[in-house]
């Protein structure tokens, strides 16, 4: 799909978030989105699920506009994870198989290999009844989970999708609630688990993004450096200055390494 010298603006905005941005989404590819906050990257996405139209230009999928789309079927052919995703007070299959709910009698087996593929084994097992296990808490009844552990869940969730049709995955800071390593493997797990399908990854941590296949900033609302992430170090632009800085806190005087923090809540 096609990001055609797209503007956009919210309504009372004093000036557009993206500004003629042009981009396209590759099938099959990694693409990661990265850049400062107000860059202009979630509005991005909501225009990707076309929950916003453009203000100027046009995004397009097979060279048909999203506006000319029904905007329900099209919504049906991606998913998405986002930062602050849904908990849903169901039991633990509810919170993976409502991914693609028109996909009924998949069999446990099935999700328990996608479990087991994206790295929540270790969630289930510590729920008492499994995937019957009633995901709230009210008085003494139901389980809740860590923040770590609603993330991996809602992972889960994601590959469900694309088992069942979605061709397009969209991830926006999914890895907001694992620490550093829990995050590599994430990426190790799931990325690597949607197969042929699309991926657009947001993140802050630019340590997350290294091995997209394509990684473009975006500044003031506008593609600034688009490349490899070897390709923009060489550069030695913006990104590369970033991904320094990132690097340094990490592997400077007094960094801590928070393995398990979140997995231990």
């Amino acid at each position: 799909m096609d990001f055609e010298d797209v503007s956009f603006q919210y309504p009372g905005g004093s000036r557009p978030v993206l500004r003629g941005l042009t981009l396209t989404i590759r099938p099959g590819e990694r693409l990661a989105v990265v850049g400062g906050s107000g860059a202009g990257k979630t509005t991005l996405v909501k225009l990707l699920a076309g929950l916003y139209e453009p203000t100027a230009g046009r995004i397009t999928a097979d060279a048909a506009d999203l506006r000319s789309l029904d905007a329900a079927a099209w919504r049906r052919g991606m998913t998405a994870l986002f930062q602050d995703f849904v908990h849903y007070p169901l039991t633990a299959r509810d919170n993976i198989t409502l991914a693609a709910p028109e996909a009924v009698g998949t069999g446990d087996g099935k999700i328990l290999e996608l479990v087991r593929a994206g790295g929540a084994q270790t969630v289930l097992d510590r729920l008492e009844s499994g995937l019957d296990t009633e995901l709230w808490r009210t008085g003494g009844d139901g389980r809740d989970l860590s923040g770590g552990q609603w993330q991996k869940l809602a992972a889960i969730r994601a590959l469900y999708a694309v088992e069942h049709g979605r061709r397009l995955v969209v991830l926006d800071e999914p890895t907001a609630h694992l620490d550093v390593k829990a995050e590599a493997r994430f990426h190790e797990q799931v990325i690597g688990s949607v197969g042929d399908a699309s991926v657009v990854l947001i993140s802050h941590r630019l340590s997350t993004v290294r091995p997209a296949d394509r990684i473009v900033l975006l500044q003031d609302g506008r593609i600034t450096e688009e490349g490899s992430h070897d390709d923009l170090m060489k550069l030695g632009g913006e990104y590369a200055r970033l991904f320094r800085l990132q690097a340094s806190r990490f592997h400077g005087p007094g960094s801590i390494d928070r393995e398990g923090v979140e997995e231990g809540r």
